[in-house]
Order: C-alpha cells, then structure tokens, then sequence
C-alpha cells in the first residue's frame, strides 16, 4: 500500500515538473499572451519592436508589427470578423508588417495563434484594436474654422505627409468661386475680399486623395469676419457746434488711416465735406444752414471698400419729453425734472425722508415712436455714492417691456458721461432705467444727474 502510494506521488511530482517545462518551453518560444484592447499607435516603430505592436496611420488600416520571435515560430494565423465574414491569415514573414485593410470604422477583435516547426501551438492571444479613418475624413471632421477680416479662415489637422488636394466652393456676389490647394504641408486656408460680414455663405469643402480614391465632402456655413474700419462706425456722432457748424466726431481705435466724407442736404442743396485722418479722436466739422436733412457717412478703410452709414445723433428734444419716477426727494436737488432738463448741476434725489429701498427706476417718455441705439448717464456733479449697477428696457407702449441689458456697471465716482451702445437699434416710445444696487451695502438712497439718448 505504502509502496503504491509513493508511487502515486511520484507520478503526480512528475507530471508537474512536466507541466512547468512546458510552460516554460512555450515562454521561450511563443511571444507573451497579452489579452487586452491595445492603444493603436499612429507612429510606426523604427526598429524591430519588444512587444506586438498596433499601428494606423489613418486610412482604416491596422499595421502589426512583430517582435523577435524564436527560430522555431514558423508562422502565425490571424483571425477576426468583417461584417458575416471569417478572415483568416496566415503569416510567414515576421519582418515585414502585415497590413489590414478593414470596412468598417469599429473596434475588432483579433484571434493571434503561433505555430512552431513541428507543429505544436500556442495558446490564443486576443487584441482588441480601433482603426483610425480615412485622412480625407478625420480632416474635415476636425477642420477649425474662425473669421479673419474680411474673410474666413479653415485650419485642418496635420496628419500623414502625403499629397492631398482641398477645394473650397462658394457663392460671390452671385457668381461661382472655388479655391484649390494641393500639397502635403496644407494646413490653413484663408478665403478673403468677402466684405458683408452680415452675410452667412456655404462653403463646400473637398478634399481628395487621390492615391486611395477618397473623398470627403462637407458643408460650412458662416459669415466673414468684419473689416476693421468698420467697427469704428457705432462711435460716429453728429452735432451741431453752433449756428452754422455742424460736426461728425468717431473714435479711431485700430490705428489705421480711414476716409470720412459726409454728404447732406443744407437749405435744399446737396453738400459734402471730406477728411482722411488717422487721429484717435477724429472730427470733420462743416458748415449747415437753417434746415440739415439726408445727413449720410461713407467711411472708407485701407482696403478701398466704402460703407454709407446715418451716424448716431443725440435726442435734443427734452422739452417735449416726460418722466415717470419711482420716488423723489422733494427739495433736494430738482426732482425728477432733473433728469432730462439739459444741465448736469442739477439732479435726481430718491425718497430718503422715508426711506424706500432698492430698486429705484424712471421712465422717459419720449412722446413718439424712435429708433434708439444709446444711452447715456451721468452721475450727481457733488456726490460719489449712489447706485452701481442697472437694468435698461423699452417699451412701444408703456406696459410692456422688452430687457434691452441686466445688471450693467454704473461707476458713482466717475464725473464723464457713461454711454450704453445697443447691440441693436430697437424701436421704442418708452426707457426705463432701474437702479438696483447700491454702491455702499445698507444705503437705500440713490441719485443721478441726467439721463441722454441718442438714434438714427
């Protein structure tokens, strides 16, 4: 019993030192089961790799590169799924990449089994790899798209250095355009002399690879960017410097020469009047008579493009207009009359007999129908507390109103007119200026000085 059971052991311990060789053995021959989903690689090895490698350069192709293998691997058979279909392949030549073209843009499963002389097999090693796309695709699908001045720019991804051709199509004033490129180092495209930055345009976009037969198409719609020159026209103003003068004054902030010509309508007879500066502060006065109409501007910029514009002109008509108020202190400072009386000595006091807490408002009535693009502030000439913050909105009918901004900045310590331009010019009878934060914590009082508008 004894002998049979040493016996036994002995088989056991055998079988075991057996097993272990083995394994050994194919530790030794067959390269390391991995077994994982791998990080593909975009970047081919320049030498012979350590470990099985996974590369694709774009395309929907998958490169496996093969480390050292011992001299008894004589080949390898690959397997993995295409659609309903089984692929099998059988590789040989281990120093030389095998190169997968695949269909479809997915994660695959790959089956790696290696095979020595004399038959023997290795376990299965299973890799999980994602294809890049065709070139021609990940670049339209990444393109980059800003406005320049004047014009559009696509900026595409660098990728492969190989010989790609990129057209861009679109509409001009009506008529056909197309841009073509064609190189390995195209990485920008600039579209410009498109001058109406109000104008969305649809740029077909193409590029071709020509080696694979590819194509990618795709459709960008945006508006060019706006010529510099032309953002200084919401700082135009008219006014009359006296009698007989008028003036159109701008702010000059992008450091360019520009054209200023004003063409208008004194007594019935057309005029113009002309001046090309590059001033910050720039002024074109000229003589009017009693009766200015059709007053226009053409601004021209370094590009030699014009646009004709009404600049902006300040609401004189007070006297006619009228004002609704919150509250008011009565004595101090003129009331709500204060507001819109012309004089900036003057001024609007809240309730601070009985205090009233925020917020505090009035609304301008300016009697009829305007088209409003501004308004203006100016702080109580003898203080520097009050309110720091304010909502604007209008109104056709006094009822109902329509928020123009929230929460905008009011400096209390600031003695210059503080102007508000609208990003649009909105139609409006009624104002209402609400003060809703004091610039001092538990101060329930406010005041203002007076209050300007100004439209086309």
């Amino acid at each position: 019993m004894k002998r049979k059971l040493k016996l036994s052991r002995f088989f056991f311990l055998g079988t075991l030192l057996l097993a272990l060789n083995a394994c050994k053995e194919e530790e030794i021959v067959f390269p390391k089961i991995i077994n994982t989903e791998v990080e593909v690689s975009e970047k081919r090895p320049t030498a012979k790799p350590s470990n099985l490698t996974f590369v694709s350069a774009f395309n929907q192709s998958i490169e496996i590169y093969w480390p050292a293998l011992s001299d008894r691997v004589a080949k390898a058979l690959l397997t993995y799924n295409e659609g309903n279909a089984v692929k099998n392949i059988e590789i040989q030549n281990f120093n030389e990449p095998l190169v997968l073209l695949l269909n479809e843009m997915k994660p695959y499963s790959f089956d790696l089994k290696y095979f020595t002389t004399d038959g023997t097999e290795s376990k299965i090693t299973t890799v999980k790899a994602t294809p890049k796309p065709f070139e021609v695709d990940y670049k339209l699908d990444n393109i980059l798209t800003d406005m320049v001045d004047g014009g559009v720019e696509f900026v595409f991804p660098k990728t492969l250095d190989r010989t790609l051709e990129y057209k861009i199509a679109y509409q001009k004033d009506g008529v056909s355009k197309e841009n073509v490129l064609s190189g390995a180092a195209v990485d920008t495209v600039i579209i410009d002399k498109l001058y109406d930055e109000t104008k969305v345009i649809d740029f077909s976009i193409s590029i071709v690879d020509a080696e694979l037969k590819k194509t990618a198409t795709k459709v960008i719609q945006m508006a060019p960017g706006i010529l510099p020159f032309k953002t200084l026209i919401p700082s135009f103003l008219f006014n009359t410097t006296s009698a007989t003068t008028g003036a159109v004054t701008w702010d000059n902030t992008i450091n360019e020469k520009i054209t200023v010509k004003v063409d208008y309508l004194s007594n019935g007879m057309a005029k113009s009047a002309q001046v090309s500066s590059d001033a910050v502060s720039g002024l074109l006065s000229f003589e009017i008579g009693n009766n200015t109409t059709d007053l226009k501007v053409t601004l021209t910029g370094k590009e030699g493009i014009s646009t004709v514009f009404v600049p902006l002109s300040e609401y004189t008509d007070k006297a006619s207009w009228k004002i609704t108020i919150s509250d008011e202190q009565s004595g101090d400072g003129g009331g709500a009359a204060a507001l819109i009386d012309n004089d900036i000595n003057t001024f609007w006091h809240s309730d601070y007999g009985t205090p009233i807490p925020f917020p505090h408002w009035f609304i301008i009535d300016f009697g009829k129908e305007r088209s409003l693009s501004k308004i203006g502030l100016i702080k109580r000439h003898n203080a520097s507390n009050g309110f720091i913050a304010y909502n604007i909105e209008v109104s056709l009918d006094g009822t109902n109103f329509t928020t123009v901004a929230n929460a905008l900045a009011f400096d209390p310590t600031n003695g210059e007119w503080q102007d508000y331009l609208f990003s649009k010019v909105v139609e409006a009878r009624y104002v209402r200026i609400t003060m809703t934060k004091p610039k001092n914590d538990g101060d329930n009082f406010t005041h203002l000085g007076e209050f300007r508008a100004f439209g086309y």
